[in-house]
């Protein structure tokens, strides 16, 4: 737009009373056609928000109807089962988590959950920790309601697994009411392996990490059949030591199958573990120091290795 006062525009100049009505008169045109810009570009924005609006619903109603179509929506049942199975940890056992399969599978829709639940091999792992006791207050209601919902959880997870054979980790906490240096299992640890237990037919790698006394007290009157147990491993919480009185033979050690045996040298006596030597690929016999009975040595340990002929990994007496 033409203004005579092009060279005065961005300096310091103070302009005469003249001219400042000749500015004010050349401004009207100018501020009229601001205010009627401004005006056109409300409505076209009201134009645009009420396009955006429609072209929302538009959209909506598009991916709606195409995620009818979706392939995934036409798989098999059986190719959905083996994503679902691929999604599963491969190097521990599953974990009783809202974050990791299979229960976040689960979580994802109803037809996903249906899927997930009638899906055996989803839940033949299983990672049970028993939860920890309040120091301060170690009769809280709280605690009880924990261990019981986590046994109940336990019950219902391996319920799903059919007839599928497992694979079974327990870690076991330390109660007040079990402190260091008792030979008493703590009552909590015995119900969370009574529930276990209750599926050891279908055991088929389990590792117990437990306190000695309650590995020996389960273990001794273990009288289930375990015609699919291949792998199992006995390991006791560092810094725990607790006395252990006489016990009888690891009657879980006389599946037919079993070819590999970890067990703390606290509680390795040959003739206690009722093993068929033979078919052992695999036998490590460990443990804190200290906690290693000093007649445990190679050489007590040559006559054991001799009935393996087909181990593959070492005995390690540590």
């Amino acid at each position: 737009m033409p203004s005579p006062f092009v060279p005065r525009l961005g300096t310091n100049y103070c302009p005469t009373d003249e001219e400042i009505l000749e500015i004010n008169v050349l401004l009207v045109e100018p501020i009229l056609r601001l205010k009627g810009l401004d005006d056109e570009i409300t409505n076209l924005q009201k134009v645009m928000d009420k396009l955006a609006e429609e072209r929302g619903r538009v959209a909506a109603y598009i991916e709606a109807h195409k995620a009818l179509i979706s392939p995934v929506r036409r798989l098999p049942l059986d190719i959905i089962q083996e994503l679902f199975v691929a999604c599963l940890p491969t190097h521990r056992n599953c974990v009783m988590s809202a974050s990791e399969a299979p229960v976040l599978l689960g979580r994802v829709c109803s037809s996903w959950r249906a899927i997930s639940h009638t899906t055996p091999r989803l839940w033949s792992s299983l990672h049970v920790v028993e939860p920890l006791q309040n120091l301060a207050d170690p009769t809280s209601a709280s605690f009880e309601e924990k261990v019981a919902r986590r046994l109940e959880i336990t019950q219902t997870w391996l319920g799903r697994s059919g007839q599928c054979p497992l694979s079974i980790s327990l870690q076991s906490a330390l109660e007040p009411a079990s402190p260091p240096g008792t030979a008493t299992p703590s009552g909590t640890s015995m119900r969370f392996m009574r529930t276990l237990l209750a599926f050891a037919p279908r055991w088929q790698h389990v590792r117990f990490t437990a306190p000695l006394s309650l590995l020996s007290e389960v273990m001794s009157h273990f009288d289930a059949e375990v015609p699919l147990l291949e792998t199992v491993a006995f390991q006791q919480p560092p810094d725990y030591n607790s006395p252990l009185s006489a016990w009888g033979p690891f009657n879980i050690l006389r599946g037919a199958r079993i070819s590999s045996l970890s067990i703390p040298g606290a509680i390795f006596l040959s003739t206690h573990l009722p093993l068929q030597w033979s078919q052992l690929t695999t036998l490590i016999v460990g443990g804190p120091k200290w906690s290693v009975p000093l007649t445990l040595t190679s050489n007590t340990l040559l006559p054991v290795i001799s009935k393996c002929p087909e181990l593959r990994s070492p005995v390690v007496p540590t």
